[in-house]
């Protein structure tokens, strides 16, 4: 394992993650946070959890990269399409219908989060099969 590239491309991939994930919490499901706003903590206190988020994010994207290092095949950018497809979809498909049964969010959201988990894993698998290469 080339450890140096492992640590960029986690790094990249976690600035990439939390951009992401702006877009698709705050831009993209602004009105479906708005329709169960009731549910979610205040909007004041985020502040104080804000750290969370970020440690979620920084876990979530040294593991995704220690996950595609390890079954690395030196296919260069279709390899980082097809690992960060797979990963979304498992991900974002598992996580969104326990959530959904779970938790009150509209059978929109749901299907808007599952699509969203698997472009955001997808272009994260890009970035991290640009940046990562062996030793």
């Amino acid at each position: 394992m080339n450890v140096k590239r492992y640590v960029v491309a986690a790094i990249v991939v976690w600035v990439a993650l939390f951009i992401l994930e702006y877009i698709l919490h705050g831009v993209v499901l602004t009105g479906y946070y708005r329709d169960i706003e009731n549910t979610l903590r205040p909007a004041n206190s985020m502040p104080e959890f804000f750290v969370w988020v970020l440690l979620g994010q920084l876990v979530l994207a040294f593991g995704f990269c220690y996950i595609f290092v390890k079954g690395y095949e030196n296919r260069g950018v279709a390899e980082g399409i097809r690992y960060g497809l797979l990963i979304g979809l498992t991900f974002g498909v598992s996580t969104t219908l326990i959530n959904y049964a779970v938790h009150p969010i509209p059978a929109g959201m749901a299907v808007a989060l599952i699509v969203g988990y698997a472009v955001e894993m997808g272009i994260l698998g890009v970035i991290a099969a640009a940046i990562y290469k062996p030793a």
